[in-house]
């Protein structure tokens, strides 16, 4: 996978989660084999254009939920309703909205599709004929999102 796609989407993350002072430490992205797991709420954007694929981003229902505290300026979140799901499909829209602009200026053009939240335990993600890079996120100290990119080709 090229370094372009993996640094647009680290750049977009690191700016959005900066956004809603959430300070956020990056690890090291890693390959994925096929089937592999979505946590426990997983928000899926597609990509179309010149190259075709998907984000999924995951993470577990309290680290969520303190995300989407955030955003809503410190509220307190307790369930993950509707409002919170709109919330954190607007958080994978804005890492992917950003990793855009960052593909726009290497030349690539890219849309997105509107998010996905999907919500569950053991759930299973295949990615037939992709290759699946995930890249974990941690914020503050123990809130740790998955950004899985998966491209074809």
């Amino acid at each position: 996978m090229k370094a372009v796609y993996i640094n647009s989407f680290v750049k977009a993350a690191t700016h959005v989660f900066e956004q809603f002072q959430l300070p956020c430490r990056v690890g090291s992205p890693s390959i994925k084999s096929s089937p592999f797991s979505g946590l426990e709420v997983l928000t899926l954007v597609g990509i179309t254009g010149d190259i075709r694929g998907q984000m999924y981003l995951g993470g577990s229902i309290t680290s969520l939920l303190q995300i989407v505290s955030s955003m809503m300026g410190g509220a307190t979140v307790t369930s993950l309703g509707a409002l919170e799901q709109s919330a954190i499909s607007e958080l994978a829209n804005m890492i992917c909205g950003n990793a855009m602009s960052h593909f726009s200026q290497e030349g690539i053009t890219l849309d997105i599709t509107p998010p996905t939240v999907i919500v569950g335990t053991q759930m299973e993600i295949s990615a037939v004929k992709m290759t699946v890079l995930s890249i974990p996120i941690t914020l503050n100290t123990s809130d740790v999102l998955e950004m899985n990119i998966v491209f074809e080709g």
